[in-house]
C-alpha cells in the first residue's frame, strides 16, 4: 500500500483561520476597552504620584512647591518656588509664592496618555463630590495649579487655607470613563472612580 502523507488540507486551515477571525472579532473592541481604562487609571495614580512627591519635598526642603496642570496642553510639571529666598538674592521672590526668575522645574513636563484628558470642574454626568470635597474650583481655571506649604498641606497662591473641602482634579477618557484626584485640606491625595451605575465615587 502506499504510503499515505500526513498534514492538514487547505480546507480545514481556512476553517481554522475563520475561527479565529471571529474569536478575534468578538475580543478586540474589549481588549483595547481595557488598554485605554488601565491608561486612565495609570494617568490618575501618576499625578496622585506627582502631588504627594511635591508635598514630601515642600516639607523636606521648607520651601513652597507648587503642581501645575495643563488641561489644555494635557500635562503637568512640579516647580520649587521662591519660600524665604530674598530679593537680593533672585529680584523675582518678592512673596514666598513666587516662581524663581529662572524657574525651577523638577521632573520635566510630563504628558498625559493619548486619549485622556483633563478638567478641573465635574464632567457632564457627574452629580456629586468625591470625598470631602464640597464645591469645583471657582471659574474651572486652566491651567489649575495646586500649592504645598513647608508643611506639605495644600494652600492657595498665597499661602491660605483651601476652602470647598481641598483640591480636585478629573480625569476622562473616550470610554467616558472618569477618575478624580482629590487632596484634602489635611494632605491626603485620593484617587477615585466613578460608578455610573450607583451614581457614586469609589475610592481606589
Amino acid at each position: 500500500m502506499p504510503k499515505r502523507e500526513c498534514g492538514f488540507s487547505l480546507l480545514e486551515l481556512m476553517v481554522v483561520v475563520i475561527i479565529l477571525g471571529i474569536i478575534a472579532a468578538f475580543a478586540l473592541p474589549s481588549a483595547l476597552t481595557s488598554v485605554k481604562n488601565y491608561r486612565l487609571h495609570s494617568d490618575a495614580t501618576a499625578i496622585s504620584g506627582y502631588m504627594n512627591v511635591a508635598r514630601m519635598r515642600a516639607a523636606a526642603k521648607y520651601a513652597p512647591y507648587r503642581v501645575i496642570i495643563n488641561i489644555a496642553a494635557r500635562t503637568y510639571t512640579m516647580e520649587k518656588l521662591c519660600g524665604i529666598t530674598p530679593t537680593s538674592v533672585d529680584a523675582a521672590c518678592t512673596s514666598a509664592y513666587a516662581q524663581f526668575t529662572t524657574r525651577q522645574i523638577e521632573g520635566g513636563t510630563q504628558y498625559l496618555m493619548l486619549g485622556d484628558s483633563v478638567a478641573s470642574c465635574r464632567p457632564s454626568g457627574v452629580t456629586v463630590f468625591p470625598g470631602a470635597i464640597t464645591a469645583d474650583a471657582a471659574g474651572c481655571p486652566d491651567p489649575v495649579q495646586i500649592y504645598f506649604n513647608t508643611r506639605g498641606l495644600p494652600v492657595g497662591n498665597t499661602g491660605s487655607p483651601l476652602t470647598n473641602g481641598g483640591a480636585i482634579l478629573y480625569l476622562s477618557n473616550q470610554n467616558n470613563l472618569i477618575d478624580a484626584i482629590t487632596i484634602s485640606t489635611g494632605g491626603r491625595v485620593a484617587v477615585w472612580n466613578w460608578d455610573p451605575g450607583t451614581v457614586g465615587w469609589f475610592m481606589r
